[in-house]
């Protein structure tokens, strides 16, 4: 799977990082033999003893070292030249494959996705390794095919010494390798393991460095007890981790030395060779070059296969992003959605519980007609919030109905649904972005229509606000790219004014004015009644005097699910 979504991402440079590797693993018996006929060049010019005659020998000495300095020239070039082309490969994969997980999340329709912690501990893992785990996999790979086939010229190299000698220097490397595969495999299973603890590091980290807590950090002086808690979670997922890498090192580390013992070995038995008149000068480059090249080219498959693990352990969150079916069941023949609407909104019997938890709606039936302003009043937590969602349909009841017009919500296209909504959520979003786009994006398709996007600052209180910016429309708005920041009414105008951007037959207000004074509170709702009047609405809040101007309050509290429908004459 990575390895096709990283040919598809970038096939002209994969195909280079392919044919470089290609090179790259021909240079090492190139530079073997040019070195031989080097040094057998200089034994026959100097009459120093016996050297091997070939084809290369009888070119000129200085022709030689030139042609063994440029091969060996070439591979510190080579391996710039590919990590060059790794990085551009890379950056492509990531363009690549975060685009691909962005429709892959746009394929969920609700929220549920977004609360299920394994699904987060996967958004997580792709955002910090999976993205580039394609092309590493495919550079790892080719280059443990690459050192393979090295490895097995260099053995043909080494027969010509005795059959015996590939054989020997190979067996000397089985233990290494068996070790650092096991140390690999045991290192990466534990880190997969304790990824919803890297969630907690992360999130301990953020409460400290980021300006939103900030002011709490420092009131409460809570900068030790975060540290405490980020020391702890460190201690006992990482610091188990760095126990077994040191115990597991000084295993790989006896194995190695094994390694190199028999490397020293061979060392002996050449030069014992060249003392005893058997082999040339030039043939201990050629044996003892392949000798130290091949247990190079045993190191690097043992490193690439090894390091295969820790990619391999990350793209199965990949594949399940990717493939994650939609949340919500869609409609093969989706109903269009009326405009106008004639009858209204109906709940009936709904019941709702959030995955895992207790219900939160308890048999609610109420109605919203064409032209109304209905009003959702109760204690914090009492499931307000909840109707809109499901009115919104991020998420489906567990029981019961909701429908439009007659027509149960879940027979409508959820984007085709969600265009005849305007919400402003107790949470609104205060987006780092210009003040044009904070309020256009209500709708994105009229962004760039001045006179609509001023229009509906002008309805939803935000043209005083953008009066008093530098750049007026264009001034970028928050702390984080160094924008203008707004006060909180200031912030509520600008979401109010995204509100009226959009062309919506229903309109809603979901208490964003909970931090406000009842005063302040009570002339939020006002205003946006008076704009909304006329077109069906509906207005959340805590307190009752906030909306009476509402044409029809329900009232939800208390155990399990009550309402009191209070209808102004």
């Amino acid at each position: 799977m990575a390895a096709g979504l990283t040919w598809q991402a970038s096939p002209s440079l994969v195909g280079s990082i392919l044919l470089l590797l290609l090179v790259q693993a021909a240079m090492s018996p190139v530079q073997l033999v040019l070195s031989k006929a080097v040094v057998d060049r200089i034994v026959l010019d100097a009459h120093l003893g016996r050297a091997s005659s070939s084809m290369l020998t009888d070119l000129p000495l200085w022709a030689l070292i030139g042609l063994a300095a440029a091969a060996f020239s070439l591979v510190p070039l080579l391996q710039f030249m590919l990590e060059v082309l790794r990085g551009l490969a890379s950056d492509r994969v990531t363009i690549y494959l975060t685009g691909r997980v962005i429709e892959a999340v746009n394929r969920w329709q609700g929220l549920e996705r977004f609360e299920d912690p394994r699904l987060a501990d996967d958004l997580r893992a792709i955002r910090e390794r999976a993205q580039s785990a394609g092309v590493d996999l495919m550079v790892e790979g080719a280059q443990a095919c690459l050192s393979v086939l090295t490895a097995l010229g260099l053995c043909l190299v080494l027969m010509g010494l005795h059959p015996l000698v590939p054989l020997l220097l190979m067996l000397a490397e089985v233990p290494f390798m068996r070790r650092y595969w096991d140390y690999l495999f045991r290192v990466v299973s534990h880190l997969y393991f304790v990824l919803p603890e890297s969630r907690r590091l992360w999130y301990y980290r953020e409460l400290t460095l980021s300006p939103e807590p900030a002011k709490d950090v420092r009131l409460y002086g809570l900068g030790g007890f975060l540290l405490r808690l980020y020391q702890d979670i460190f201690q006992r997922s990482v610091g188990q981790i760095d126990r077994e890498r040191r115990r597991l090192a000084l295993r790989v580390s006896l194995a190695g030395m094994i390694s190199m013992g028999v490397i020293g070995l061979f060392y002996v038995y050449l030069v014992w060779q060249v003392a005893g008149g058997r082999l040339s000068l030039g043939d201990v480059v050629l044996y003892g070059g392949a000798a130290t090249a091949l247990y190079a080219e045993l190191q690097s498959i043992a490193l690439s296969l090894g390091f295969l693990p820790m990619q391999l352990v990350y793209l199965p969150s990949l594949e399940r992003v990717l493939e994650a079916l939609p949340d919500l069941p869609l409609p093969p023949r989706p109903h269009s959605v009326p405009r106008p609407i004639r009858q209204g909104i109906e709940f009936r019997e709904v019941w709702f519980a959030y995955p895992g938890g207790e219900p939160v709606l308890r048999g609610v039936s109420l109605q919203i007609r064409p032209g109304k302003c209905l009003a959702l009043v109760g204690h914090n937590g009492a499931g307000k919030t909840t109707i809109i969602k499901l009115l919104l349909r991020f998420y489906d009841p567990t029981k019961g109905q909701i429908l439009l017009d007659g027509v149960d919500l879940r027979q409508y296209d959820p984007g085709q649904l969600r265009e005849e909504f305007s919400v402003i959520f107790q949470d609104y979003m205060r987006y780092e972005l210009t003040a044009r786009e904070n309020i256009g994006l209500g709708d994105v398709d009229r962004l760039w229509d001045e006179e609509r996007v001023l229009g509906a600052a002008r309805q939803g209180g935000g043209l005083e606000v953008i009066g008093k910016l530098p750049q007026g429309l264009e001034t970028v708005l928050g702390r984080e790219f160094g924008g203008r920041e707004l006060s909180g009414g200031e912030w509520q105008r600008v979401a109010l004014s995204r509100v009226c951007m959009r062309e919506a037959q229903v309109l809603v207000l979901d208490e964003p004015t909970a931090s406000l004074d009842v005063q302040t509170e009570h002339e939020v709702y006002q205003r946006f009644a008076e704009l909304t009047r006329g077109r069906m609405t509906i207005l959340i809040s805590h307190r009752l005097s906030t909306v009476r101007m509402a044409d029809r309050i329900v009232y939800l509290g208390g155990a399990g699910w009550w309402r009191r429908g209070l209808t102004r004459s």
